[in-house]
């Protein structure tokens, strides 16, 4: 109760500050370019300014706007971050101001005349003259232009210590586009399972409006081109020494599994990278992700949603033993969409594929093709197959009940691939509880449901299976185009000068920046599942 009070405390507060709805900040049209040289005439002033002014004032209060947007800053090193497209040559048009009466700004660099995409990759820090006239005061700050989004949080918690918290949010895009920044009060909560040890936690984040009368609303925006939702998931990707694992997985699955012919839902999440400053201190490179719910599958009153969270034994007899409030630490199962744990009834369709997966052989093959939807069945098993996704088969996984003519089906989405391309579970916390094993490349993925399915041959499995295999061979999972997801990925952490600074903040957290170990594993993979998908269809091993 206390842990509520004082959450609806801080959110009444920062509603104070942000609008109770959240928005994007708008301009009329898109800004120009900056023609090279643009600044040295400013540059010029504020070297001069600097010889006659003393270098006394405080930078505690400084609030550093770009195009009347005031940007994040790491107070402890004063620096400001402002997100830049970093493919584009051009600098984004648009000045530098500070909020505050009295105070002004120059560059102290022209840096229209730098390699944009070099001083971005690097992080070069461009630094600005911030004074103030009447006082005849100044102090030197400096600027970050990042390749990715940036958010900013504030809030009265401690990170380090409170788990459930409040406060104000900003999403900032690209300077250059016309709506470049959203504001939002939000709620929040840790969450993970074993990322909680980490320093570096991960956040469930809701966006939320509050009336004056201190009514609290949901506030569902699109957020950072996605779609649109109030809960947000932030993935602080601290164990994989690439970061990039899990974008370049979704990324994958979004091209061949997340769709399903008859519904416009979309079967998996989007990622988008950010970088995350609360509080005035820099947080690190962060993932937000969609989250897998209800809304994105469309998930009517009448269809059910379930996580495999934990991985424990499917026994149908443990539903009728304990209540439904226990089957998240007895069956490692929850569901989404209902009050609490829901009721015996909301967990029918999920004992009814318990149940299928204990009948005998002959009953096994008529049932199966009835509940699980077969396109989505093959796709996943071949997508596991080549991850070699071990963490997804007893844990991690979505399992969506859709209502259809004849009954339920069944459609399984995967989540949270991190452990892939040969990052496998080890259970040691000094390793960050993760290991490479190169050896798994050539060695196949044991999944009880899939194997039984494919040694019965049910509903001609294996066929189908080989056939979309070879077809996603030929575009989708082919050499070059993987090669292609995977240095887009590889792109916006490294040249975004994310990954550097990240490391940098975090120098416990794996930083490798091996991605030869996930193409040499994928290239082994590939040549090893080629020649497996040749063999099912001859017979199952």
């Amino acid at each position: 109760m206390k842990k509520k009070t004082a959450l609806l405390l801080n959110v009444l507060l920062f509603a104070g500050f942000f609008f109770f709805f959240g928005v994007y900040s708008r301009q009329a049209k898109q800004p120009s370019w900056l023609e090279p040289g643009a600044l040295t005439g400013q540059v010029r002033q504020a070297q001069d300014l600097i010889t006659h002014l003393s270098q006394t004032l405080p930078t505690e209060e400084i609030k550093l706007c770009f195009r009347g947007e005031e940007l994040a800053c790491d107070r402890g090193s004063d620096t400001w971050y402002l997100p830049v497209d970093m493919d584009q040559t051009g600098w984004e048009a648009g000045s530098f101001q500070e909020s505050l009466k009295g105070l002004q700004v120059l560059p102290l660099e022209d840096y229209t005349i730098l390699d944009k995409k070099t001083v971005v990759a690097d992080g070069q820090k461009v630094p600005l003259l911030v004074w103030n006239e009447r006082e005849a005061s100044c102090a030197v700050i400096d600027v970050v232009f990042t390749g990715l989004p940036v958010v900013r949080i504030e809030t009265n918690a401690d990170l380090d210590i409170d788990t459930v918290f409040a406060g104000s949010i900003v999403f900032y895009q690209d300077c250059g586009q016309p709506v470049w920044t959203l504001t939002s009060a939000f709620e929040a909560h840790e969450r993970g399972q074993t990322t909680r040890d980490f320093p570096k936690k991960g956040y469930r984040l809701n966006l939320i409006t509050v009336t004056p009368t201190g009514v609290v609303r949901k506030n569902a925006q699109s957020v950072l081109g996605m779609r649109d939702a109030d809960s947000w998931i932030f993935y602080a990707i601290y164990s994989d020494g690439t970061k990039v694992r899990d974008k370049f997985n979704i990324e994958l699955w979004n091209e061949f599994g997340a769709s399903m012919e008859g519904y416009p839902a979309h079967f998996g999440t989007h990622m988008e990278y950010v970088e995350l400053i609360v509080n005035g201190e820099y947080r690190g490179l962060y993932g937000i992700l969609e989250p897998i719910d209800s809304k994105q599958l469309e998930i009517s009153e009448q269809e059910y949603l379930y996580k495999r969270t934990y991985g424990r034994e499917l026994e149908s007899q443990l539903f009728d033993e304990v209540s439904p409030e226990e089957y998240l630490s007895v069956l490692g199962m929850e569901i989404k969409g209902r009050d609490g744990a829901g009721t015996r009834e909301d967990w029918q369709c999920f004992r009814q594929f318990t149940e299928l997966c204990e009948k005998k052989d002959e009953d096994f093959i008529k049932e199966a093709p009835k509940l699980l939807d077969m396109a989505n069945f093959a796709d996943i098993w071949l997508y596991l197959q080549m991850i070699y996704g071990e963490d997804n088969i007893y844990k991690n996984m979505f399992f969506a009940f859709k209502r259809e003519t004849e009954g339920y089906r069944l459609y399984l989405v995967p989540w949270d691939v991190d452990l892939s391309w040969g990052n496998t579970y080890v259970d040691e916390k000094q390793a960050l509880y993760t290991v490479y094993a190169p050896e798994r490349a050539d060695q196949y993925l044991e999944w009880p449901l899939a194997d039984r399915m494919l040694s019965l041959n049910v509903g001609g499995i294996r066929s189908y299976a080989a056939d979309r295999w070879r077809m996603l061979r030929q575009d989708t999972l082919s050499d070059a185009h993987m090669e292609e997801v995977l240095r887009g990925c590889i792109h916006q952490v490294q040249d975004s000068g994310a990954f550097a600074r990240d490391a940098k903040r975090w120098p416990d957290s794996h930083h490798d920046g091996d991605y030869e170990k996930i193409r040499t594993f994928l290239q082994k993979r590939m040549v090893f599942l080629d020649a497996y998908m040749k063999k099912i269809e001859v017979g199952w091993e």
